[in-house]
């Protein structure tokens, strides 16, 4: 019976990596959990991004960047930046779509899932503020 017994063992640069997956599934599951946990509350609503990371306009972009496993949406914050406002909405497919808005460029970039549940958004369109917008703009920044 001796003989059958496997010994187990783990050398230390692997019991770091497995501790560093562990944190790193744990860091990623939680931002997709108060993504979840957020998105009714974030759904058909303007919020501003204010830079302050307790802005719940600033925790859906936080949210949003992990939860869409997409560098197109990562890149383009990274390049843009972080815009002034946020809507975001479903689809009648059921798509989820965000609105990024730059009231200093006068542009609103939209971002779709191409499919339900895809977690893959890309740039549906690109276009000028429209006056309704730029007034929900201003009164949010007026009541901040």
């Amino acid at each position: 019976m001796d003989d059958t017994v496997i010994k187990l063992t783990m050398k230390p640069n692997n019991i770091i990596r497995l501790s560093l997956l562990i944190v790193a599934s744990f860091i990623v599951s939680c931002n997709a959990f108060k993504y979840g946990a957020t998105e009714t509350k974030a759904l058909n609503s303007y919020y501003l991004v204010t830079g302050n990371e307790n802005n719940f306009g600033d925790k859906r972009i936080k949210y949003n960047k992990f939860f869409h496993s997409c560098e197109c949406f990562t890149n383009f914050l990274a390049s843009k930046g972080s815009p002034a406002l946020i809507y975001e909405y479903k689809t009648e497919a059921k798509c989820k779509g965000i609105k990024l808005f730059y009231p200093s460029i006068d542009s609103v970039f939209v971002f779709e899932e191409a499919k339900k549940n895809k977690r893959y958004s890309f740039i549906k369109e690109s276009r000028k503020i429209n006056d309704e917008e730029k007034k929900i703009y201003q009164q949010l920044k007026a009541g901040s």
